[in-house]
């Protein structure tokens, strides 16, 4: 079993950096393309969305607190059969994830395509070093680097705050552009299935699951609202480039560095993060019999250095044929968002079957009513009659 080393602090950093990765660097923008006015609709739609999700993986970490994360709940109400596809679904997923969000970061600090590709891959190297290390050494890592990301994201809403924000009035005007809008921004919600399997690793998963992601999904709607705030006051909606909209705020506001800055640190955050908890899914399933054995194997220090490696090895090599054609990088994002949405829907279905099961053994555990007339009853051992 892996050890249970994370106390509440530890959890809410590895919550930050699942949920705030690099979909906060270019999703302002391209909900501002999609939405417009809407934008900020969008978004909270979004974020309401996630409060009963959260609510059901909340109640996923309390009937399965082991690490097994959504793939044991999903097996509670929907079977083994099922639940088999979770590991399948996330790798698939994650590996055109990486290779998205490590060339997003690449970008933000040179549009060089070596250097770019170079930044990626050093975000990856420092991600499997964290990783391979155990899990305190990488909480440390992780704690400085939300952090400073946090200050440096706090200062880029500063930096570039506008002067006009009619733009982003509501207007109601396109429900079709605000459903497409609130799946998209779903990939910046992302993060709640992943907390699941690193649930195996905090001390009090019951309390702290629902308070670490509570606090990480809160603060990363407020970042990501205001800087699409930001973006509509300052840059035309014409003008706005649908991937990189929040690099351009630097060219109507001193934020340059301190955008490149975020953008490195958003992305290792969420690459720990992940990398993290997908390791400790292949782990749980290998060691139930779900996965190849190879995979349930630990090092000295508890940490499952194979699935680290079969996660981090690949996403290099997916990452080096993203660059090679960049034109891949938003249909990584658009499926990653769809798969996703599926993982949901598979943990509301189970959540629905568990209830269900749960409401109709209720009437035979519960004792009936004592409906005899009052007054003295029968001593015990005697059958009533004289």
């Amino acid at each position: 079993m892996l050890p249970r080393t994370l106390g509440l602090g530890g959890g809410i950093v590895l919550a930050v950096g699942s949920i705030a990765g690099s979909g906060i660097l270019f999703l302002p923008s391209t909900i501002y393309v999609i939405a417009g006015s809407d934008s900020l609709l969008v978004w909270l739609l979004s974020a309401g969305l996630c409060i009963p999700l959260l609510g059901v993986f909340a109640a996923l970490v309390r009937a399965v607190p082991d690490g097994s994360g959504l793939e044991g709940f999903v097996a509670l109400g929907l079977g083994r059969r099922v639940s088999a596809l979770v590991p399948g679904l996330l790798l698939i997923v994650f590996y055109p994830a990486m290779a998205a969000a490590m060339l997003v970061a690449g970008g933000y600090v040179s549009s060089d395509p070596v250097i770019r590709l170079a930044v990626a891959l050093t975000i990856i190297a420092v991600t499997t070093l964290a990783a391979v290390t155990g899990a305190r050494g990488a909480a440390r890592l992780q704690t400085v680097v939300v952090w400073t990301t946090l200050a440096a994201a706090v200062a880029l809403v500063a930096l570039t705050w506008g002067d006009d924000y009619s733009a982003i009035k509501p207007s109601f005007s396109g429900v079709g552009a605000i459903a497409q809008g609130v799946l998209v921004a779903f990939w910046g919600f992302a993060g709640f299935e992943n907390m699941t399997f690193v649930a195996g690793e905090l001390r009090n998963p019951r309390r702290d699951y629902l308070i670490a992601v509570g606090v990480a999904l809160g603060g990363y709607c407020v970042l990501a609202m205001a800087l699409t705030a930001n973006i509509a006051a300052t840059i035309p909606r014409g003008s706005v480039d649908q991937l990189s909209g929040v690099a351009q705020l630097a060219d109507y506001a001193p934020g340059g560095f301190v955008i490149s800055v975020l953008a490195v640190l958003l992305v290792q955050a969420g690459a720990s993060s992940w990398v993290w908890g997908i390791s400790r899914l292949l782990y749980s399933a290998a060691r139930d019999g779900r996965m190849p054995r190879w995979f349930a194997a630990l090092s000295p220090r508890g940490v499952p250095r194979r699935a680290i490696l079969s996660l981090t090895v690949p996403g290099a090599c997916a990452t080096c044929i993203a660059a090679a054609w960049p034109g891949l990088v938003l249909p990584f994002v658009t499926f990653a968002s769809a798969v996703f949405v599926t993982l949901y829907a598979l943990a509301v279905a189970s959540f629905i079957a568990v209830r269900r099961r749960a409401a109709r053994a209720l009437p035979s555990t519960t004792p009936c009513p004592d409906r005899s007339p009052p007054g003295p009853q029968p001593a015990a051992g005697t059958t009533g009659r004289s």
